[in-house]
């Protein structure tokens, strides 16, 4: 089955300097959500890993989180999506992964766009927080799914590319 037909994942960087991260964009959830260091299960060893140590902003909570793909803790730091870098972002830093599902995956974590209020410990979600800092222009964001490699895909925070629409967009 060709899963890019049915998800859209992408790059995001975590800290200063830089942790890359390939995150699933999901609808259907509120959390951002990567491996970190503290997980030893297989799924996270083949996977990129957050390190706290190696993160000059990381600010650690004694909070825990668990969401459906694992447990672990919340901590802060920066988030860079595409050209738009969110401060003082909580996330979910797994210790554990139980879904075994994820490890035959090519992303590391999830970045949720779903609701606030479906958030797992009450976490704010990336683009609420984008929306909170004053980073977006508008307050949505779109996604665009190609059936083909040739016209793309991406997700755009604070507006609509309506080239990419045909028809009335309301």
């Amino acid at each position: 089955m060709d899963m890019s037909m049915i998800e859209y994942f992408g790059t995001i960087s975590i800290s200063i300097p830089a942790q890359d991260f390939s995150v699933l964009f999901d609808t259907g959830s509120s959390n951002l959500w990567v491996p970190s260091v503290y997980c030893s299960s297989p799924a996270c060893k083949d996977h990129n890993r957050f390190n706290p140590s190696d993160s000059s902003t990381y600010e650690a909570t004694s909070e825990d989180v668990s969401i459906q793909y694992g447990t672990g803790i919340l901590g802060y730091d920066t988030i860079q999506v595409g050209g738009i870098v969110d401060t003082n972002q909580i996330f979910g830093l797994s210790e554990t992964k139980p879904s075994s599902f994820l490890y035959y995956f090519p992303f590391d974590g999830i970045l949720g766009l779903a609701f606030p209020s479906s958030s797992s410990s009450g976490a704010t979600p990336v683009f609420d927080n984008m929306m909170n800092e004053g980073l977006v222009s508008q307050y949505l964001f779109s996604v665009y799914l190609s059936s083909d490699n040739q016209n793309g895909r991406f997700v755009m925070f604070g507006g609509i590319d309506s080239s990419y629409y045909s028809g009335n967009l309301n």
